[in-house]
């Protein structure tokens, strides 16, 4: 089974009541059901579960970037404040 690289790309907050995720050199984005999405409303990626079921992948700008599932989930219950979000190399 081949492993993929994973580079750190940036951070993913509840913020005011809205999750949100922030990528380093691309901006920050709420989730809109399965979309992201800029503060002007404006559609940029979408977010779906990986096949492993182990983490939430999120599309943008021809890159993948991914954020673990169990963190994610941790992050919405307001165990955590952030969680980190990786770029899939």
């Amino acid at each position: 089974m081949k492993t993929m690289p994973f580079k750190k790309a940036g951070r993913i907050a509840l913020e005011r009541g809205r999750l949100q995720v922030e990528i380093d050199d691309l901006g920050r984005f709420a989730f809109d059901e399965m979309t992201l999405v800029d503060e002007a409303g404006e559609r940029h990626g979408y977010v779906m579960e990986s096949s492993s079921g182990r983490a939430v992948n999120f599309h943008m700008a021809g890159r993948l970037y991914t954020v673990v599932r169990a963190q994610f989930l941790r992050l919405v219950a307001g165990d955590i404040g952030k969680a980190a979000v990786f770029e899939v190399a």
